[in-house]
């Protein structure tokens, strides 16, 4: 055992900051990854190309926390695509997700603000967008950082 963690209790260690649930219940901050990706997507139809290891879907379930706003990711080889949406939806219709597609990038996944049970039933036009990709399913994770996958059926 480690006698140098008596001096940094578990509060201390563990703050939350970041979590998408705790940013949701408890107002904690965003981590400064994260705020920094916010600060490239300051308001609707905003994106930001970053590189794939610089953010994950629970990220953008800690963005969706802190702003109530959607936010839809795209991944091709080692970077993503963030595009910021806002209360109801991500600005990419048919034609823009087919020239995603063509472009050779993969629907990683999209947030839905909330923390009800039923935060991610995808709505037909996720499906419509899924269906330009040629992948099976998505993801969709909610403000609490939970997520379920859909297919485009």
């Amino acid at each position: 055992m480690n006698i140098n963690n008596i001096d940094s209790p578990i509060e201390k260690r563990n703050t939350g900051k970041g979590n998408p649930n705790a940013i949701i219940h408890s107002g904690r901050p965003l981590n400064n990854r994260q705020n920094k990706l916010l600060e490239l997507l300051p308001e609707f139809d905003s994106s930001a190309t970053v590189r794939k290891k610089d953010v994950n879907m629970r990220d953008l379930a800690a963005l969706t926390a802190q702003t109530g706003d959607e936010f839809a990711v795209f991944t091709k080889g080692g970077e993503r695509l963030i595009v910021r949406g806002n209360r109801n939806s991500v600005n990419v219709d048919i034609e823009r997700a087919k020239a995603l597609s063509e472009q050779g990038y993969k629907w990683s996944g999209h947030t839905h603000p909330g923390i009800e049970d039923d935060f991610a039933t995808p709505s037909q036009g996720d499906r419509d967008i899924l269906g330009c990709f040629n992948q099976k399913m998505s993801v969709i994770y909610n403000s609490k950082g939970k997520f379920r996958t859909f297919e485009k059926e």
